[in-house]
């Protein structure tokens, strides 16, 4: 499975939870957001793999959440042509910045290549650079590890 296409589905799979409705399990209304800000990190940070918030303190309504993304994660792969196997690493941040709403996903597929990718707002969009030429793009996706 591409890389790219494996983005993609994460961030389908990540802007389910930041709408705040959770489509992907039904409708699940949760604040990701609120929660990540009333957090003592100031974030919530969600291993969709293996259905568990790893950094930050989630009400137990959020902890529900997750896992029943968890559990969704192999049919939602599945419809969009890939398996939940596919990935190494899925997780997602949510934070609330000055800026707004941003969420960092991390995608690691099988072959070990890693990449993470910023988004603002709700629903959630790649944020926008300048090019050396003065052109407007997606700011590219950082390869490794996370962003800090």
């Amino acid at each position: 499975m591409k890389h790219d296409r494996l983005c993609a589905i994460g961030h389908n799979f990540a802007d389910s939870m930041a709408s705040g409705l959770g489509f992907v399990i039904g409708h699940y209304p949760i604040d990701v957001f609120g929660e990540a800000a009333s957090s003592p990190e100031a974030l919530i940070e969600v291993d969709f793999l293996n259905g568990r918030v790893v950094r930050g303190k989630p009400s137990g309504n959020l902890e529900v959440a997750v896992a029943l993304f968890a559990k969704a994660l192999p049919e939602f792969c599945e419809s969009n042509g890939a398996q939940a196997a596919d990935f190494k690493a899925l997780s997602a941040t949510f934070d609330t910045t000055p800026l707004g709403r941003r969420v960092l996903l991390l995608v690691t597929d099988q072959s070990g290549r890693s990449s993470t990718t910023e988004y603002r707002g709700v629903p959630l969009k790649r944020l926008q650079v300048l090019d050396r030429l003065g052109r407007i793009r997606k700011k590219p996706r950082q390869v490794g590890g996370p962003i800090q």
